[in-house]
């Protein structure tokens, strides 16, 4: 009987925790191929659009690290998530007020302060649950990858038949979708598996300390952070530069749907059975599929080569996303987790990708798609400084748990 009820449980938090990915990631998929198409339409250039693309990167740096610790120390991530998601549902109500470049600026900045928490605080939770419930990370992210894949051709249907406006509406939409899918998340309450997975143990500083002097942690978060952030110049400007050489809105959809499918497809089919491996590896071998990519996308492919390099996001993103997720629940104690992601996003989708993406812009007005060439090199340094990792961790924590 107490078998039956763990896996109702478990089937029950997978659930809830599906949804909230496929909530924010309709907002993911949204954001990353349109918003700089609605700056654009705002009449702001590539430098300013760097700058507000930049603003949550550079705003995580400081607010994520704050919002883990205080997530671990509270023990309950579902309060903290429902804060950030109404947070960010305002802050969006308050953009589609405004326009100028300084008022969208400081209007982004904000939407940040609660946003940028959110997707750390979320792999959070499914790290754990992969220990805790027996949650199959691949199958609940690959939900979330499926509605980006919605978000991403929806708006683009909409962009094409209402123009660039439609974008801040949508986004505000998906933004009330996350607060009830927060809201409908598990309460940590009761006993046993569902409140472990929902609630973090009381830390101590030592614990935090520990964690953020240890030299292996800091080559991670390097060869990872350089592995995501080198698609910067993708997330931020690829749209742009294909709307540049006339393709239509839902095509832009089509090409950022296609590097989804595949993402999704690794895993769901190969994300459970890619835990058998060293996760640097996985971390290695993504960043050299971003080296192919990224060198190949700079000589302006025609579309056929683009739909191929598209394929390869399963490997430049997935495969490098898996190992740091895998990497972090091999190697920090439950008690730390939020703590690694936090600094992990912090570092990787804060630091790195923030100074990529303020490149990017003058990149992209200089130079255009030849700016793909630079976020080769940052590929390629993360090559090396995750076979360096390679080296240095011995697969067991690095602090004590």
């Amino acid at each position: 009987m107490k078998n039956t009820d763990s896996q109702t449980t478990d089937r029950a938090f997978q659930l809830k925790l599906s949804l909230f990915y496929v909530m924010l990631f309709l907002s993911v998929g949204c954001y990353l191929p349109y918003f700089s198409i609605w700056l654009k339409n705002q009449g702001l250039n590539g430098d300013q659009s760097a700058l507000i693309l930049a603003a949550p990167m550079i705003i995580r740096i400081v607010f994520t690290p704050i919002v883990s610790i205080w997530a671990d120390y509270e023990g309950n991530y579902r309060k903290i998530l429902i804060i950030l998601a109404l947070g960010s549902l305002l802050s969006l109500c308050v953009m589609s007020q405004i326009s100028g470049f300084w008022a969208i600026f400081i209007v982004a900045s904000l939407n940040a302060v609660f946003g940028s928490s959110l997707i750390p605080l979320t792999e959070t939770l499914a790290v754990i649950g992969v220990k805790v419930n027996q949650l199959r990370y691949g199958r609940a992210r690959s939900w979330g990858s499926a509605a980006f894949i919605a978000g991403s051709l929806l708006t683009g249907i909409l962009v094409d038949f209402y123009g660039p406006e439609v974008v801040l509406p949508f986004l505000i939409c998906t933004a009330i979708g996350i607060v009830c899918a927060a809201l409908y998340l598990p309460p940590p309450q009761g006993k046993g598996r569902l409140r472990d997975a929902v609630s973090g143990g009381k830390i101590s500083w030592s614990g935090i300390f520990g964690l953020l002097r240890h030299p292996v942690f800091w080559v991670f978060l390097l060869g990872a952070g350089l592995g995501q952030a080198c698609h910067a110049f993708y997330y931020g400007f690829s749209s742009r530069l294909w709307q540049d050489f006339g393709y239509s809105g839902w095509l832009i959809g089509v090409l950022w749907t296609i590097g989804v499918v595949s993402e999704i497809l690794l895993f769901l089919y190969l994300g459970d059975w890619l835990r058998r491996f060293n996760p640097v590896l996985l971390i290695v071998a993504g960043a050299f599929a971003a080296f192919v990519r990224w060198m190949m996308m700079g000589i302006e492919p025609d579309l056929w080569l683009v739909i191929v390099l598209q394929i390869l996001h399963a490997f430049s993103f997935g495969l490098a996303h898996l190992g740091a997720m895998y990497f972090i629940g091999l190697a920090v104690p439950d008690r730390l987790s939020a703590t690694a992601q936090g600094v992990y996003a912090t570092m990787s989708m804060g630091v790195f990708m923030g100074i990529a993406v303020l490149i990017s812009g003058p990149l992209y007005d200089s130079i255009g798609s030849s700016g793909y060439f630079v976020m080769a090199g940052f590929a390629a340094f993360s090559v090396l400084v995750a076979l360096c990792l390679l080296s240095m961790w011995d697969k067991a924590y690095i602090v004590e748990d």
